[in-house]
C-alpha cells in the first residue's frame, strides 16, 4: 500500500498567507524525506473569510520539492472548469513533474461555487462525464472533434501532450453509489471520502469492483482512501490534541453541505469528537494507527492511502511531529 499526503491549503483570515505558503513547501520537503509516495492538493473557490491557496500554481511549485513522489489533485472540480484549459494546463503539469501526475476529479457540491461560475449545478454530472472524455481524447489524439450537451470541439489538437503514455491517470472522487459506479466505468481509480464510515466502505468497495467486472474492465485497479490522521502518544491524548483542528474542519465541511447523502454518516453532527472520529478517522498512538491502517489495506483493499496530517490552525511543530511520526514509525509497518 502506497501512502500519500493530502496537504490542506486552507487558512484562517488572520493567518499570514506567505508564511502559510512557505509552510507547505517545508512540509513537502519533510514528506519527501520521510518515506511517503505522493503529495495531493484539493480545490475550492470562494472560501472567504478563510484563505485557500489555489491548486494549479501550488502543485507546480511543490513539484520542485517532491523528488520521486507522485503529485495529484484531490480533487479538481472539473464541472466548473473548461476541459481544454485543464488538458493543456495539466499536460504541462505532467511535464513539470516528469510524468508523475495523477489527475483526481470530482463533482463539487457548493452552491456558491456553481453560482459564481454561472453554471447550473444540475448539469455537474454531464459536465464531468463530457469533460473527462474530452481530457482523455485531447491527451491521446490529434484533430479532436466532440459535440455534447455542454462542450463542443471542432478539430482541436493540444501541444505538448503529457509525458505519460498513453496519458496521466484520471482518478474519480466519489461518495454516493451512482458516483462510485461512474468512477468504476470512467476512472482509472476511485478516491473514497474520509467521511464514510468503514463499515459502509466495504459495501461500496464491493460495488466498485462488481461494476468493473460486469463491464469487462480489469478488476485489478488502484483504490485510494482519504483519511484524517493524527498520531499521538496514546488514543486518549491523540483525540484531545486533534479535536480542536479536525473537529473545526468538519464543522466547516458540514456547514458547506459536504456531508449530505454520505452513507454511514451517523455521528457526523455529534458534539462528541470521539463519536465523529470512530470508524471514520485514524487517531491514536502508533500501535492504534498501524492497526487501523492495516484494516484499510487488508480488509478494505486500499492500495493508496491518502492521509491528511495538517489542519487549519494546527501549529507547525505539531504538523511536523505528525508527519515524522507517521512516516518513520507507521509507514514501514504497513507497506
Amino acid at each position: 500500500m502506497d501512502v500519500g499526503v493530502f496537504l490542506g491549503s486552507q487558512y484562517a483570515p488572520q493567518q499570514d498567507i506567505y508564511s502559510a505558503f512557505q509552510g507547505l513547501v517545508e512540509q513537502t520537503r519533510l514528506i519527501r524525506d520521510t518515506g511517503y509516495d505522493a503529495v495531493w492538493l484539493g480545490q475550492h473557490f470562494l472560501s472567504a473569510p478563510d484563505q485557500y491557496l489555489q491548486t494549479t500554481p501550488m502543485l507546480a511549485r511543490l513539484a520542485a520539492e517532491a523528488g520521486d513522489m507522485r503529485l495529484g489533485t484531490n480533487l479538481l472540480l472539473l464541472p466548473l472548469l473548461n476541459p481544454v484549459d485543464i488538458a493543456e494546463q495539466y499536460a504541462t503539469m505532467d511535464v513539470i513533474t516528469g510524468g508523475k501526475l495523477i489527475l483526481g476529479v470530482g463533482l463539487g457540491y457548493r452552491d456558491e461555487e456553481f453560482n459564481a461560475f454561472q453554471i447550473n449545478k444540475k448539469h455537474r454530472v454531464g459536465r464531468l462525464v463530457e469533460g473527462v472524455e474530452i481530457l482523455k481524447r485531447l491527451w491521446t489524439e490529434e484533430n479532436v472533434s466532440f459535440e455534447g450537451k455542454h462542450f463542443t470541439l471542432d478539430n482541436v489538437t493540444i501541444s505538448p501532450r503529457p509525458i505519460q503514455k498513453p496519458r496521466p491517470q484520471i482518478w474519480f472522487g466519489a461518495t454516493a453509489d451512482p458516483a462510485i459506479k461512474r468512477a468504476a466505468l470512467q476512472g482509472d481509480a476511485w478516491i473514497a471520502t474520509s467521511m464514510t464510515e468503514w463499515g459502509e466502505m466495504k459495501q461500496q468497495v464491493d460495488l466498485f469492483h462488481q461494476t468493473r467486472k460486469e463491464a469487462g474492465l480489469p478488476e485489478k485497479v488502484e483504490f485510494a482512501k482519504c483519511v484524517e490522521l493524527f498520531v499521538g502518544d496514546d488514543k486518549e491524548s491523540a483525540l484531545r490534541e486533534a479535536e480542536p483542528f479536525i473537529g473545526a474542519k468538519y464543522k466547516a465541511y458540514y456547514s458547506w453541505g459536504m456531508g449530505d447523502n454520505v452513507p454511514g454518516n451517523s455521528g457526523a453532527n455529534s458534539s462528541d469528537f470521539a463519536d465523529l472520529a470512530r470508524n471514520r478517522f485514524i487517531i491514536g498512538g502508533v500501535d492504534d494507527v498501524i492497526q487501523d491502517c492495516l484494516h484499510h489495506r487488508d480488509t478494505l483493499g486500499v492500495t493508496h492511502l491518502i492521509v491528511r496530517l495538517n489542519f487549519p490552525g494546527m501549529p507547525m511543530e505539531l504538523v511536523r511531529r505528525n508527519i515524522e511520526r507517521f512516516g518513520r514509525e507507521v509507514i514501514p509497518a504497513i507497506r
